[in-house]
């Protein structure tokens, strides 16, 4: 191109960049310059030559695609820290972040998700768009998580106007529970008897965790309304009140030793879920996420750990009544806990009662394949076995379109295996008893924690996850998904009348096989 006919001497060439000048050498001429000129010498020289022809258009500059607009990114940000709220792990949300952000048409959206904060980048520099939403707020309730994940579905399915698509997460946030107050506390009262079953099934044990799990319910429930302090104290003064019951009244009244009862009332605070997903996300490569996953729990279990000291202390333990007999339940009674742990989940947690028959599929095959698993070769292989049944079968559920996202029915799977229990038990050991064997409990916890966490992440990689097509949800404004070739549309298309219309249905042979997962 170095070699093309110039036009004459004028204007038009001393506009041209001297080659010399260009290579630093002001002296050479401009005949010297190299046969493969850079590319914005060529475009300009061809511009020239095209401008000299009548009717020749300039050639046109290339041009980067607009950013996405500002709602879209707020909407986004949302839905991650949501999601984080759900219990879902970060990787999860940023895939499901970035599923969103290219159904919108735009494929340069990028996320960085920590348990506290989501941050959402989105277009090319030096038009790039960053927001950045906090996550504040309690765990979402199993109501709340149902409605979001068919929400999500349904926005890959019809992209909505990203304002209605916010308006629509804040009115998941602001539901209210689907029972009411006693109810709840009956829930309660009727999980900490099913986790009493699968941890000491005897009959008096049994009246023990009703009246110990009543307190505790009723102590929550009233902690949601009292304030941000309450909640942060509620660990240390839930285990408290639990261990100086236990200690006054359980030796003359159940011929139990106290220690047994301590556990099944708090589990709403043991952080098995919190552990385990920190060792999944250290071993998927979130090491922020994971680290801080990790030390939250632990330091839950520290301030439950310090709540039974001190209520050991206050109460002196009763010694245990001489004419009072313990009946040991038979096998049953482990399934019964299955029973009524799910049944408890449903009525505390507020899910649907709809939800119930599929918990309860899944609580009893995870307690199936943890119980093979430790016939077979001992409770950490049975923890393994249990971990790699929980994804395997919920994915499956989820393909079923009468059925709740995988998320509602794998969270309460994960508290029956409860590897927290065992931590709890080993600090406990140590803090109040001062035994050695609490260090071999403690080991044993986090032995545990691992084993589920590979149980999950094995059972995760062998079943892909799948959307399952829901009906539109109606009253939300619709706006069109724009292509790539078309960015200017990813604000919503309207109508004559100003409303966004309704997008084309998506063809699904365009549609990824993998799209927005749900759990």
């Amino acid at each position: 191109m170095a070699d093309a006919p110039r036009p004459a001497q004028g204007a038009d060439d001393r506009e041209l960049p001297a080659a010399g000048a260009r290579r630093g050498r002001p002296g050479r001429s401009r005949r010297a310059a190299p046969r493969h000129a850079s590319a914005p010498v060529v475009r300009h020289r061809l511009r020239k030559l095209r401008s000299l022809l009548p009717g020749s258009p300039d050639l046109p500059e290339p041009s980067e695609p607009p950013p996405p607009p500002q709602e879209l990114i707020a909407f986004l940000r949302v839905v991650g820290a949501t999601l984080v709220r759900a219990g879902e792990s970060v990787d999860a949300v940023q895939d499901t972040i970035n599923r969103l952000g290219a159904r919108y048409g735009f494929d340069t959206v990028h996320t960085f998700v920590v348990p506290t904060g989501v941050f959402v980048r989105a277009g090319k520099a030096p038009d790039s768009v960053i927001d950045f939403a906090p996550v504040q707020g309690p765990d979402l309730r199993l109501d709340q998580i149902d409605q979001l994940y068919r929400f999500i579905d349904e926005v890959y399915a019809h992209p909505v106007a990203p304002e209605a698509g916010t308006a629509r997460l804040a009115e998941i946030e602001a539901m209210r529970p689907r029972f009411r107050f006693w109810t709840r506390v009956l829930g309660y009262v009727v999980m900490t008897m099913g986790l009493g079953l699968l941890t000491l099934p005897n009959s008096m044990a049994l009246a023990g965790y009703a009246v110990l799990g009543l307190g505790v319910g009723m102590l929550r429930e009233y902690a949601d309304r009292a304030g941000r302090l309450v909640n942060l104290a509620l660990p240390v003064l839930a285990a408290l009140l639990v261990t100086a019951v236990a200690y006054r009244y359980s030796g003359p009244l159940l011929g139990e030793d106290p220690t047994k009862l301590l556990i099944p009332p708090l589990v709403a605070f043991l952080p098995g879920t919190a552990l385990t997903m920190g060792t999944i996300e250290l071993a998927t490569g979130s090491i922020v996420s994971g680290a801080s996953r990790l030390v939250y729990g632990l330091n839950v279990l520290i301030l439950l750990a310090f709540g039974i000291a001190v209520g050991s202390q206050l109460v002196t333990e009763h010694p245990l009544a001489k004419d009072t007999s313990v009946d040991a339940l038979g096998a049953w009674a482990a399934w019964a806990g299955v029973g009524l742990l799910g049944l408890g989940f449903v009525l505390s947690f507020s899910a649907s009662l709809r939800t119930l028959p599929w918990l309860l599929l899944v609580l009893c095959v995870a307690k199936v394949g943890q119980d093979v698993g430790t016939t077979v070769a001992g409770p950490l292989f049975g923890a393994f076995a249990g971990g790699v049944t929980l994804p395997l079968l919920t994915r499956l559920i989820e393909r079923n379109p009468h059925a709740p996202p995988a998320q509602v029915v794998f969270l309460p799977a994960f508290w029956m295996l409860v590897p927290g229990r065992l931590g709890l038990t080993g600090v406990g050991q140590l803090l109040v008893d001062h035994e050695n064997s609490g260090l071999d409990t403690t080991v044993e916890a986090l032995l545990t924690v691992v084993a589920v966490a590979l149980g999950v992440l094995v059972g995760a990689n062998a079943l892909s996850r799948r959307t399952v097509p829901v009906p539109a949800e109606p009253g939300l404004p619709r706006s069109p998904a724009p292509s790539a070739a078309d960015p200017s549309g990813a604000s919503g298309a309207a109508g004559p009348d100003g409303t966004p219309t309704a997008p084309p249905e998506p063809d699904p042979s365009e549609l990824p096989p993998e799209s927005a997962p749900r759990g």
